[in-house]
């Protein structure tokens, strides 16, 4: 059922093909079905048996002619219905390559697609490997099923079906008999493969983990080499390895024994045809050309039954694949219920009794939330590691929603707007930045359609929002310059240099609300002053909330918000928090003694 309904979904555009494979097998398995009666036509004409099972349309080629040229007619006959056999396979085997392609990029396509729209809060807890195996792996499984698998097993069944008809049409009795064990083999094989589905399912999930494994490894192989981890990394790798070898071999011990069995069986099979065949030629219920052509069909026959029941192992494997799948473009996106409008955003934000829970939590996480900001203000966020400070401003541009209250942007619930639309007027610059392996110049304007190094509007805009991120110094002091490759995740960047990029990124298009979470932790003092002061020269009446553990950045803002366990406990500005009892002053108090101490230390020296 799973890759039934991949196949419903994923079908668009092939259907037309896919019929005209359907056909082209139908024609094939029955061309295929005409040589066990031109062999026996043979042994016929040898006998001057005039009679045969082969369609009357052709047994009227044969009428009235000679010996030699009745086994000329038969040759010409078996070798143009193989030649039209081949034809049509080759015609069929395309068909089935173009169907299983259309569906395969419909499916991928659709499955990254899906993925990019996955609410943040599902990502976050996903493991990046498993899904890169579900993309990659459970994706090329399917398409292998639609492509060799299900064609394979569609065709077994139609020269099953056929070649049965045909047997049935020489001798109904001696054909009933000798087809009795084929859906006995074909019910055992079911079972048996049914059996020992959790066998693929181990299988399945091993690769996964080991895929996770080497993408955890490679991703952060700084810290392991930092921390001179490598042994580790190594013996956990060989762990899943094992496990992963470990499934595979009891696989192949019980599909061993299991095809050893079925061989047996098959070969006692085509024995017992043989042996019925001789009884009824003697007792003289069969010709002799009859019982030639009953044991082809009963060897053709037999070698269909048995791909049937390998191919149930692929199958089995093919819809855990197909499961891992759905369970993916099944999951509802964060799309699903978004709002219609698309105001023009000013920045205005108001917290009405707001609280937000994880689904993974029991406790809020942020709680009885009321707050306004003005457009043009801005405010500095303050508060301990996990007082909710990131959480809260993840809520303005909804990777986020919150459980309870509302979020006001000028007036209207963010739960109307369009997301896709809220996201490109509120700009956020994380505490960890992303940069993807592309040049300087793509990762500022990523943001952008286009990217055009030739382009002077461009070049000039990208030019103009690294000096507000005060990063233009240091970009040109490369050897090329906005053209060098930074680097998966930025690895050949400083904490600092990926930062301040971060934040040019943010700036290359106009927003009224911009964020920094935390995000100009990795620069010095002097640089923090720069880059704000620039900010506020740029753009005046931007609503600007900076997360902050400086007191010296904080204090610049207009007002300051001081979180203590998911509650704001204090709001005012510098002045006049530092003269209140509470978590402002204790920071103050800490920071001012560590700048004082240092201070003191340096006029020693």
């Amino acid at each position: 059922m799973e890759i039934y309904k991949i196949f419903k979904r994923y079908i668009k555009g092939n259907l037309l093909k896919l019929l005209l494979v359907i056909l082209s097998l139908v024609f094939l398995n029955y061309l295929r079905s005409l040589i066990p009666l031109f062999v026996g036509k043979v042994f016929a004409i040898l006998n001057e048996n005039s009679e045969s099972t082969l369609p009357n349309v052709i047994n009227n080629i044969f009428v009235g002619k000679n010996l030699v040229t009745q086994l000329l007619l038969v040759a010409v006959c078996i070798v143009g219905t193989a030649l039209i056999r081949d034809i049509t396979n080759l015609s069929a085997d395309i068909g089935i390559a173009e169907v299983s392609e259309g569906v395969g990029y419909n499916l991928q396509t659709d499955f990254y697609n899906h993925v990019q729209e996955l609410p943040y809060s599902y990502l976050n807890h996903a493991q990046t490997g498993d899904l890169i195996q579900r993309s990659i792996s459970d994706i090329t499984r399917v398409k292998r099923f639609i492509g060799q698998i299900l064609p394979a097993c569609f065709n077994a069944l139609l020269q099953i079906v056929i070649y049965s008809y045909q047997m049935l049409l020489i001798n109904s009795r001696l054909g009933i008999y000798l087809l009795i064990p084929i859906p006995l083999i074909f019910l055992g094989a079911v079972i048996y493969f049914r059996k020992n589905a959790y066998i693929f399912t181990n299988i399945e999930e091993s690769e996964g983990a080991l895929t996770t494994d080497v993408q955890e490894n490679l991703t952060g192989i700084r810290v392991v080499k930092a921390f001179a981890n490598e042994k580790y990394e190594i013996n956990k790798f060989n762990k899943a390895m094992d496990k992963f070898i470990s499934s595979w071999h009891a696989l192949m011990n019980k599909m061993s024994s299991y095809y050893s069995i079925m061989d047996g069986i098959s070969y006692l099979l085509m024995l017992t045809a043989f042996v019925l065949s001789v009884y009824f030629v003697k007792s003289g219920a069969l010709k002799f050309d009859e019982a030639t052509s009953m044991f082809l069909y009963v060897e053709s026959i037999i070698w269909p039954t048995r791909i049937l029941g390998r191919q149930i192992g692929e199958m089995n494997r093919s819809k855990i694949a197909g499961s891992r799948i759905l369970e993916i473009v099944d999951e509802p996106t964060e799309f699903a219920n978004d709002g219609k409008l698309k105001p023009k955003i000013k920045g205005n934000i108001k917290f009405e009794d707001v609280f937000f829970t994880f689904k993974d939590g029991s406790t809020p996480t942020i709680r009885n939330i009321n707050l306004d900001i003005n457009h043009g203000e801005t405010i500095a966020l303050i508060g301990k590691t996990g007082s909710g400070k990131s959480t809260l401003v993840s809520m303005l541009n909804r990777m986020l929603d919150c459980t309870s209250g509302k979020i006001l942007l000028d007036g209207i619930d963010i739960k109307e707007i369009n997301k896709k639309y809220l996201r490109k007027n509120v700009g956020i610059v994380l505490q960890e930045p992303f940069l993807f392996s592309k040049t300087i110049a793509e990762n500022i304007g990523i943001v952008l359609n286009k990217i055009d190094a030739n382009d002077l509007e461009t070049s000039s805009r990208i030019k103009s929002v690294a000096r507000v991120a005060a990063v233009s110094n240091d970009i040109e002091r490369f050897e090329e310059g906005y053209n060098t490759i930074v680097g998966e995740r930025g690895v050949t960047l400083s904490g600092g240099q990926k930062q301040r990029i971060a934040i040019a990124r943010t700036l290359v298009e106009y927003k009224p609300i911009l964020i920094f979470d935390d995000s100009l932790s990795a620069v010095d003092s002097e640089t923090d002053i720069k880059i704000r002061s620039a900010l506020k020269t740029k753009e005046e009446d931007r609503t600007t909330i900076i997360i902050t553990h400086r007191i010296s950045t904080a204090m610049e803002a207009d007002r300051i918000i001081v979180m203590e366990d998911g509650e704001i406990t204090e709001v005012g500005t510098h002045d006049d928090l530092i003269k209140k009892p509470g978590l402002y002053q204790e920071i103050w108090n800490i920071q001012n003694h560590f700048v004082s101490s240092d201070s003191n230390e340096s006029e020693g020296k």
